[in-house]
């Protein structure tokens, strides 16, 4: 099966990109119905010396989402000519709802100024107003018979609709000339409805989709206001992203060759350092069979085992259920815990009670679990139970599963620890722990990938050649993708793994062969705990109800009902997964999300946050 996954996870690379995209897509369309902007309503008082006083008022509705607030990118510089890039200064920004100021902060975004508001430590809701106040200077375009404000209201980046946005323009005289307006994405000629006397222009914008604006242009008399030359700096040093994959006949052969190199350096690390060793299909049959590394597609026979395999050595004990998780898939699962916590208590080192609380008229009961530890268990609990028992009763004898929620999972980390090095130090079924082999692989993975990355960027921008070194930074992802199939079990390891493989073909399919040992007594619940490991309580409970075998009810578990197999195996089925998603879960933190805006067709844009 490991050769198999690791060819399947070669082919999922092929697809990957495809996949992402695909996901990115859904997000961006789902993004896009999280929140509206009902109105954005703008007015421009253009002063005599030139300067633009701008109010925008925006009504914005969250819904029920949470969002810290808005961020509006209004435009600073903008494309003059191919070597200059024309300036504009915003300056006396201030923020309110109407009434109340909000709070906020100036942050420089590219060719845009950020206003970014609403306060970091409060989340709002549903209907909310936010009224921008700043002033333009250098806004107004010089021509030699008129002079000309031509701007971006709305911005067209906003990732959200805009259902209605007006814009007013007011000049200190009657000057207006002639005026001008465009709706929808960059590049669109479709008109707005507007009308205007010679001091006041209006304009209207009905149903902006994402990506669109409202842009006005105002026709002034020249003279009527004061228009300086425009400010213009140096553009910004910026490589146009193809040019730093420029195609040549060198650089498409480099790509070829470092990808064939980091493909075959990888299958050649998990054909050293990934494969299983083992005995051999016939080391049954042999007195001192040796060690070695297992075949690609090695055929392994499996034999159906009735009990779980034995521990080789002096301990004289057969392998516990987290133990077998851990062999079969390599994992110190959640599962594989909870299993314990039942095993133990079918050790008698504690008792399980449902409990019943709350309900109406006998109706809507919340089901818990009451944990009780017992002073007189069978056997002596290994370090990993040990570990795990004192994390369950740290409060006292006695505790309820919802007690240990949001508490329990930095115990959980250290009871896996612990798992692992049972596994690899006490067991020998692995040579090293198999989720530190995960962990640096996937380091190493991420290392190479940025290195390839950084690479693919510092040869891109002063050369053109970012197109060779990309397989190096593929080639880590890659290797951090292929991470979970590098760790393997030692050969003892592997003989383990194949009699657990039979034991659990017992507990699943060898219906005939079980009747044998069906009448073996508390064998039902002996093997409970397995049967959790294996996913297959129910199976194993309608399989001994099949066979007519009338079960008495545990001494370890009380019910709130007479005991029925498949009942009670549903019932440890849900405290099985009662236990897993309380060992797993941690306390809830508060996060947001943001959507960018950039210049396009002389706006900017905004989103939440």
């Amino acid at each position: 099966m490991r050769p198999r996954a690791f060819i399947a996870a070669l082919s999922l690379v092929a697809v990957l990109p495809a996949l992402v995209w695909a996901a990115l897509a859904h997000t961006d369309a789902t993004a896009q119905e999280d929140w509206v902007i009902r109105s954005f309503d703008a007015r421009y008082e253009i002063a005599p010396d030139g300067t633009v006083a701008v109010t925008e008022d925006l009504s914005v509705d969250f819904g029920g989402l949470e969002r810290h607030g808005i961020f509006r990118d209004i435009p600073v510089r903008y494309q003059y000519d191919d070597d200059n890039d024309r300036l504009a200064a915003i300056s006396g920004v201030s923020v309110d709802n109407g009434s109340e100021p909000w709070p906020f902060e100036l942050i420089s975004s590219g060719a845009n100024l950020r206003i970014k508001i609403g306060d970091p430590d409060r989340l709002v809701t549903g209907a909310q107003r936010y009224r921008l106040h700043y002033a333009i200077s250098g806004g107004l375009n010089p021509f030699t018979d008129h002079d000309e404000l031509y701007w971006n209201v709305t911005g067209d980046q906003w990732e959200v609709t805009i259902e209605r946005a007006t814009a007013t323009v007011a000049v200190p005289s009657p000057a207006i000339q002639r005026i001008d307006c465009f709706q929808g994405p960059a590049g669109s000629t479709t008109p707005c409805e507007s009308s205007f006397d010679a001091a006041t222009a209006v304009f209207t914008g009905d149903q902006l989709s994402p990506g669109s604006g409202l842009t006005v242009v105002v026709g002034i008399e020249k003279g009527a206001v004061q228009v300086g030359p425009p400010a213009l700096a140096p553009k910004l040093e910026q490589k146009d992203f193809p040019d730093y994959f420029r195609v040549t006949p060198l650089s498409v052969a480099l790509m070829i060759a470092l990808s064939a190199a980091a493909l075959a350096a990888i299958a050649r690390l998990w054909w050293v350092a990934g494969r299983d060793r083992w005995f051999g299909d016939m080391a049954h049959a042999m007195a001192d069979p040796e060690a070695q590394t297992m075949p690609l597609f090695a055929h392994e026979t499996v034999v159906v085992e009735y009990q779980p395999p034995e521990v080789s050595g002096s301990e004289r004990r057969r392998l516990r259920p987290a133990e077998i998780g851990v062999l079969v898939d390599e994992r110190a699962d959640t599962l594989d815990v909870s299993a314990t916590i039942v095993d133990l208590a079918v050790r008698k080192h504690l008792l399980i009670k449902e409990v019943e609380e709350g309900g109406i008229f006998g109706l809507f009961k919340s089901r818990d679990y009451e944990l009780t530890r017992l002073e007189t268990p069978a056997d002596g609990p290994l370090p990993y139970e040990s570990k795990l028992l004192a994390a369950l009763f740290e409060s006292g004898e006695t505790v309820n599963l919802s007690e240990l929620k949001n508490k329990f999972h930095e115990d959980l980390a250290e009871v896996k620890e612990e798992l692992y090095l049972d596994a690899t130090k006490s067991l020998k079924l692995f040579p090293r722990d198999p989720e530190k082999v995960r962990n640096l692989y996937r380091i190493a993975g991420l290392a190479i990938a940025g290195a390839g990355g950084g690479l693919a960027y510092l040869l891109g921008r002063w050369a053109g050649g970012a197109l060779a070194p990309l397989p190096l930074a593929g080639g880590g992802l890659l290797l951090l993708l292929l991470a979970p199939l590098m760790p393997r079990r030692t050969a003892q390891g592997r003989q383990m793994y194949r009699r657990c493989l039979g034991f659990r073909l017992y507990m699943v399919t060898a219906e005939k062969e079980r009747q044998r040992f069906a009448e073996r007594e508390n064998i039902f619940h002996d093997y409970l705990p397995y049967a959790i490991v294996f996913q297959c309580v129910k199976k194993w409970a309608e399989a001994f109800e099949s066979l007519g075998n009338q079960q008495t009810a545990p001494g370890w578990y009380v019910g709130t009902g007479a005991f029925v197999a498949s009942d009670f195996a549903d019932g440890v089925s849900d405290f099985s997964s009662s236990l897993s998603n309380v060992m797993a879960s941690t306390p809830g933190g508060r996060g947001g999300s943001g959507f960018g805006g950039g210049s396009s067709g002389g706006g900017g844009g905004g989103g939440s946050w």
